[in-house]
C-alpha cells in the first residue's frame, strides 16, 4: 500500500509540483508536503522551478506529534 500511495504522489507531483501545502520556509526554498493518506504519512519536498528540481527531503509517520527537522 504504501509503494502504491508513493507512486501516486509521483505522478501528481510530476505533473503538479507545487500540490503540496507549504509546510516551513527554508533558506533553499519552500518546504512542502503533502498527505498519502491511507499510510499516515507525509512526503517532505522541496521544488526549484528555476532548476525544474524536485528533492524529496524525508517521508515522516503524520501521527507524531512533531514534523521532522528539515
Amino acid at each position: 500500500m504504501f509503494l502504491d500511495e508513493l507512486a501516486a504522489a509521483e505522478r501528481l507531483l510530476r505533473g503538479h509540483p507545487e500540490a503540496g501545502i507549504a509546510y516551513a520556509a527554508h533558506r533553499a526554498g519552500i518546504v512542502r508536503r503533502i498527505l498519502l493518506g491511507d499510510t499516515k504519512y507525509h512526503l517532505y519536498y522541496r521544488y526549484r522551478a528555476d532548476r525544474d528540481e524536485l528533492l524529496v527531503l524525508c517521508v515522516w509517520g503524520a501521527v507524531r506529534e512533531r514534523g521532522p527537522r528539515l
